[in-house]
């Protein structure tokens, strides 16, 4: 690219710059109400799920599972899969509830997909390698033990907050101690209390605290602290459940961190729950012209010029940015 700067005189350079600078700030804000007020219910879901607000079967189930009654909070963490299959959280107390239940063997399929989109979710990793070795399946617990000790050395190197590393730890010791009453009665033992999962709550807040959290996220991704959003929105999540908001900042936050695949996953959920979402389709939009693909951005446009009936600043910005993206493309030409 810096070979084709010799076609331009120094007013072009800088006009192709000053766009260049445009297309990677991107929409700049994030978009959410500053008061923490309740997050708005999930809507226009898709025609099979029409009747379940994915969240509040969530905190339905959370709610259940605190109080011990696992067949309720098994009935309604299953409703959250219907429409989120992939929810780390919902996956991660589905499994919960199924060791509860004494279904450890269907446990294993719930944590391992909550692993699957949250690698770093601890309390799965914990769990289902206690399962394993009930299971008499020493050598994939040992698998996981090995995935927390590079979580931890991970965390040695970029300064995870001192609230994980202590989840994390804890989750070693459980894992290995698991594995170490196993191998004394000769690998063959049951869940008896010894080696019973830990059956942890992610989050020891409310469901009312998930605006706030989501609130602050949006706060902070306004600051560029994107680490510490993920961290907020994942708070929220835990307690809130799956949000098409939430989704989408996670998917926004993500992006601006530069990992896109992440990112793109998260936008593709939120509009799995919304498919008129606004500022998923915006930013989606975004993450294509990020990647170079003109073509797809201007579908989510069109996406956008049939949700706004009337103007809307998600379309607008959408028009902007892949205007400009337009122009330094054919200012190489």
């Amino acid at each position: 690219m810096s070979g084709s700067f010799g076609k331009f005189n120094n007013s072009g350079v800088a006009a192709m710059l000053a766009a260049l600078a445009l297309l990677a700030i991107g929409s700049g804000v994030a978009r959410a109400n500053p008061n923490a007020g309740p997050l708005p219910p999930v809507g226009n879901l898709p025609q099979t799920a029409t009747e379940i607000d994915p969240a509040q079967a969530y905190q339905q189930g959370l709610a259940a599972f605190k109080a011990g009654d696992y067949r309720t909070a098994e009935q309604m963490f299953g409703e959250v899969l219907r429409v989120a299959r992939n929810n780390p959280d919902a996956n991660y107390y589905m499994g919960l509830t199924k060791v509860a239940r004494g279904k450890e063997k269907s446990s294993v399929r719930y944590f391992k997909r909550a692993i699957a989109e949250r690698p770093d979710l601890v309390e799965a990793r914990e769990n289902l390698a206690i399962v394993l070795v009930g299971l008499d399946r020493p050598e994939e617990a040992r698998e996981q033990l090995t995935a927390l000790k590079e979580i931890k050395q991970d965390c040695a190197d970029a300064s995870c907050d001192a609230d994980y590393m202590a989840s994390t730890e804890k989750a070693i010791a459980a894992v290995e101690a698991a594995l170490s009453d196993a191998k004394a009665k000769g690998e063959d033992v049951s869940l008896a209390p010894a080696v019973a999962p830990r059956l942890a709550l992610l989050s020891s807040d409310g469901p009312e605290a998930g605006p706030a959290r989501y609130n602050a996220a949006v706060k902070l991704i306004n600051q560029e602290r994107y680490g510490a959003a993920i961290a907020d929105l994942y708070r929220a999540q835990a307690t809130y459940g799956p949000h098409p908001d939430i989704l989408n900042y996670l998917g926004y936050a993500h992006r601006k961190a530069g990992d896109f695949e992440t990112a793109q996953r998260y936008y593709a959920q939120a509009l799995s729950l919304d498919p008129d979402h606004r500022g998923a389709t915006e930013y989606l939009g975004e993450l294509y012209l990020e990647r170079g693909d003109i073509k797809k951005a201007k579908k989510q446009l069109a996406r956008l010029d049939r949700i706004c009936v009337f103007a809307c600043p998600e379309r607008e910005d959408l028009a902007r940015l892949i205007a400009t993206k337009e122009s330094v493309r054919n200012a190489r030409r």
